[in-house]
């Protein structure tokens, strides 16, 4: 007995639009973390602003490849 697998499902573009602003968001929300840490650690208000900018970077690649991967873009 042949095991098959259901068709993929393709998501909708609200779908695809919502998984989007996700990852903005949750990339918005860790660069601010980053930069209110390094403010709270001492750091001037540059090095703030480029560690926030790189968390951001970080963050909303990594739950955009989660997002990938889950099928929603």
């Amino acid at each position: 007995m042949a095991v098959t697998n259901p068709p993929a499902r393709v998501p909708t573009k609200t779908e695809k639009v919502m998984a989007i602003i996700i990852a903005i968001l949750c990339g918005v929300i860790a660069a601010f973390v980053a930069y209110m840490l390094i403010r709270h650690l001492g750091g001037s208000p540059l090095v703030g602003a480029c560690s926030a900018g790189g968390t951001f970077t970080a963050a909303l690649g990594i739950v955009a490849y989660i997002e990938k991967e889950l099928g929603l873009l």
